[in-house]
């Protein structure tokens, strides 16, 4: 068959988000676009899979580390977006806000450096991925990135944000839902940084029964664990708000914005 129709099969107006690990997520479209975002370099310290050459349409870069730019990791032959210019490709706009990120090259010295925050509409749903943000945004850049319903936000504390800083960003922004990346877990070996938990510190615990069990959990957060689902998230705008229409059970991120969903892959 010539020129097959690979959106067949997608539902209309939904997008996925797949965590592949450290800062990098692959962003499907209804229309099958892909955009992948931030890939990286595994080494002894990363236990994340490296892409294996993945096909994508757009590949967004926020600064020159390792850790956020292993564009060679891609496969296809996309788009590289690594700029603050506004631009349009496959019918995607995209802009970048200039920011600084924080190179700790130990415990004196500290190396400013450029970091592009990526900003970015997909069916109606408004995305915006930090990068290796290091430092909290000025009312201009806040003003900059505007309206985001998903906000991909580095809550590791070093090199990036520290965790109080990025909760103090992610309340400048004030997003529905924050996916928290670049932290410590048994798949980034870094014993300086922050885990998800410590990003999630700040949030009443809650319990509830289920199934003759006591559970907690923590307020208006979903961990995507083996029993909720897989590591993809599947999401629809519905009468202006975002909802989660995959995995199923989303009962704990009914807030109006500030919810947290932490991918499967995570653990």
């Amino acid at each position: 068959m010539t020129n097959p129709d690979y959106a067949i099969g997608r539902f209309k107006d939904r997008i996925t988000i797949e965590y592949v690990g450290l800062s990098c997520f692959i962003v499907t479209s209804s229309k099958n676009k892909r955009i992948i975002m931030d890939p990286f370099i595994a080494d002894r310290k990363i236990l994340y899979p490296e892409l294996k050459k993945e096909i994508a349409d757009v590949v967004t870069v926020s600064c020159g580390s390792y850790a956020h730019c292993h564009v060679f990791a891609v496969g296809g032959v996309p788009f590289i977006y690594q700029v603050s210019e506004p631009t349009e490709l496959h019918g995607i706009k995209f802009r970048g806000v200039e920011t600084q990120h924080l190179k700790m090259l130990d415990a004196a010295v500290v190396d400013p450096a450029k970091n592009v925050v990526m900003c970015f509409e997909v069916d109606g749903i408004k995305l915006c991925h930090l990068g290796a943000l290091g430092h909290k945004l000025t009312d201009e850049q806040v003003q900059q990135i505007g309206q985001v319903d998903i906000l991909m936000v580095p809550v590791g504390g070093v090199s990036t944000l520290p965790v109080d800083d990025a909760r103090a960003v992610c309340k400048q922004i004030n997003p529905q839902i924050i996916l928290p990346m670049h932290y410590r877990n048994e798949r980034a070996l870094f014993p300086d940084w922050a885990t998800v938990y410590d990003f999630l510190g700040d949030r009443k615990m809650h319990t509830r029964e289920s199934d003759g069990m006591t559970k907690k959990y923590y307020e208006n957060t979903l961990l995507c664990d083996y029993v909720v689902g897989s590591n993809i998230l599947e999401f629809a705008k519905k009468n202006g708000r975002v909802e989660l229409t995959c995995p199923g059970d989303k009962t704990q991120i009914a807030a109006a914005s500030m919810n947290v969903i932490v991918p499967r892959c995570a653990y």
